[in-house]
């Protein structure tokens, strides 16, 4: 059979987006429909006619693009449902739950029957997070571990700013460990030089109690814009929880010093944990002011990028995924 048409179906953290520039660079030309294309990003006008009628434009691209594709891999499990609505051509898909559609939508009677017919309409399952095996194996006990992707070859280069930083790089929030995250930012501030800025986003509901421990809040940015921040940043602080995302891997895999209160799960293809600056809000304090006497040699230690690159980078990827497309295009 020849190269499958592959289509990459809506979007999370931009993992999708990593995956099609890691298969174009292999010469492979997955199509890619991003969320703003899939459906309405706004807010629906009050009129029920036109509420319906922004949504043409959007089916009519949705089945034009499923024509032409020979298999389909499906981000986040609501979506699955796009796919089958009317006007659609029938094509096998593979579908990663990437969090909260498993870890949360799936237990909620809500959303629970809507989540479980795309995982068992989905020719392949992958789940994306640590935390959520369990609820993707009672859900679909084939299921398999596919991490949050990210390409590593449009990261730019680590190159730490003359003025020392710190930034936490995931937005203010629950499911980030939002009151982990103030602590920390709060011992910081008091333990660290006036001289060293603390960095965050103007993202989540914890936002202003960020800005109030001492957190500079920057609004939120372009991706390539952000990269360019944690390029510059001395150490970069993850979530509070005992799982990373797609921010502390793209730090990981650019080299710099990660920090994270907690302890993170292991793998579970390969057991390994990332190599990171962790422990109770004291133990982290303490490691970063000392990584940040000498932000290289605690890269040099840690040596996170020689650990995420080949278990996160999309690149590392492709071959495999090319794989499986090609069996279910078959079906």
């Amino acid at each position: 059979m020849t190269d499958p048409r592959v289509l990459q179906f809506n979007d999370c953290a931009f993992v999708a987006r990593a995956m099609v520039r890691a298969a174009g660079r292999a010469g492979l030309q997955w199509d890619y429909l991003p969320p703003e294309k899939v459906r309405p990003m706004t807010a629906a006008p009050s009129n029920p006619v036109l509420a319906r009628a922004r949504f043409v434009p959007y089916v009519a691209q949705r089945a034009a693009r499923l024509w032409k594709a020979d298999a389909v891999h499906v981000h986040y499990a609501t979506s699955a449902r796009l796919l089958r609505e009317r006007g659609m051509p029938e094509r096998p898909y593979a579908l990663t739950l990437h969090g909260t559609d498993i870890r949360k939508q799936w237990a909620d009677p809500v959303f629970h029957d809507e989540i479980q017919r795309a995982i068992d309409g989905a020719a392949h399952v992958f789940y994306a997070n640590n935390d959520t095996a369990a609820n993707a194996l009672k859900a679909r006990p084939d299921a398999e571990f596919l991490p949050a992707l990210v390409d590593a070859a449009s990261l730019p280069a680590w190159q730490p700013d003359v003025r020392p930083n710190i930034f936490f790089v995931s937005r203010w929030d629950d499911d980030k460990g939002v009151e982990r995250q103030l602590g920390l930012a709060r011992q910081l501030r008091r333990a660290l030089d006036p001289e060293v800025r603390i960095l965050g986003l103007n993202w989540g509901p914890g936002a202003a109690r960020a800005a109030e421990a001492g957190v500079t809040l920057l609004e939120r940015m372009s991706q390539e814009e952000y990269h360019r921040v944690m390029s510059r940043t001395h150490v970069a602080v993850g979530q509070a929880t005992n799982n990373f995302a797609t921010s502390e891997f793209e730090a990981l895999c650019m080299g710099l010093p990660v920090a994270a209160v907690g302890t993170r799960l292991a793998r579970p293809d390969d057991g390994s944990t990332p190599p990171v600056l962790e422990g109770t809000e004291d133990d982290v304090v303490a490691q970063i002011l000392e990584a940040l006497s000498d932000p290289e040699a605690a890269a040099r230690r840690l040596a996170g990028s020689a650990w995420a690159l080949p278990r996160y980078d999309a690149a590392a990827y492709v071959d495999r995924l090319e794989d499986l497309y090609r069996k279910i295009a078959r079906r």
